[in-house]
This record gives C-alpha cells, structure tokens and sequence, in this order.
C-alpha cells in the first residue's frame, strides 16, 4: 500500500503520535505511584529499625514489607513496559514518515503497533495485579487495628 502523497504519510503518522502520548500520560501516573511505594517502603524500614516500636508493629511491617517489595516490582515492570511501547510507536511514526522514500519499510509499521499494544495491555496486568497487593498491604494495617 504504497502512499505517494506527503500529506497522507503525515495523516498517517499522527496516529502512533497519539500512542505515545497516551503512554507518555500513563508512564506519568504510574512512575508517581513507583515513587509512593518507594517512600511508603522507606517510612516502613525507618519505622522497623526505630527503637520505640512495639512488637505488634514490627509484626505488621514485616508482613507488609513483602507485598510492598511485589508491588514495586509490579510498577517497574510496568514502566519498562510501557517505555518500550513507547519507543515501538515512535519507531512506528519514524518508519511511515520514511514510507515516502522506502515504500519496503511499510510492512514493520504493523508487527511495530501490535507489540506496542501487547506491551500496553501487560503494563496494565501489572498495574491491576499492584493494584490487588496494595488492597493487600491496606488490609494487613487494617487488620491490626481490628485486633487492638
């Protein structure tokens, strides 16, 4: 499918345009909620090495740690995923507007989009697996205000 007009690549390229900047906005909220759980991790340690903290809370912390561990773990993958769609929807942008001297190139704009997408949808597995150990973490504090 070749495109000889110069309009028609530009029309074309707006698309992945658009892509990225959808996961630039994502990278955004989820880099804030990476940062989050980094500070609420260092609080926990500060917390747990503290002299005066009873027993029953270095109990909770050590509970809570390991969730809060998965869930960075989470966030970072999803931000890996979501830079890599990024650079595929950039190289995809790249790729059409070269379409006008290359028409070869055409046929990596697709394999280039899907991969995109399939690393958009594990970005957001992540994120709701995050968003299930962060109900986690929440009802383990819970829990021990319940027992007092």
């Amino acid at each position: 499918m070749p495109i000889d007009n110069p309009l028609e690549v530009v029309a074309s390229a707006i698309t992945p345009v658009v892509l990225v900047s959808a996961t630039a906005i994502l990278i955004g909220g989820i880099n804030a909620r990476y940062m989050a759980i980094a500070d609420r991790i260092r609080s926990l340690t500060a917390e747990y090495r503290a002299s005066g903290t009873s027993q029953a809370r270095l109990t909770s912390i050590s509970r809570q740690l390991p969730i809060f561990q998965l869930r960075v773990r989470l966030v970072s993958w999803a931000i890996r995923a979501l830079y890599v769609a990024s650079g595929c929807f950039v190289g995809m942008a790249l790729i059409i507007s070269a379409t006008l001297w290359r028409k070869i190139l055409a046929v990596a704009t697709v394999p280039l989009f899907l991969s995109g997408i399939m690393l958009l949808i594990f970005a957001i597995v992540c994120e709701l697996l995050e968003l299930k150990a962060a109900n986690r973490t929440l009802f383990t504090e819970i829990s021990d205000l319940e027992r007092k």
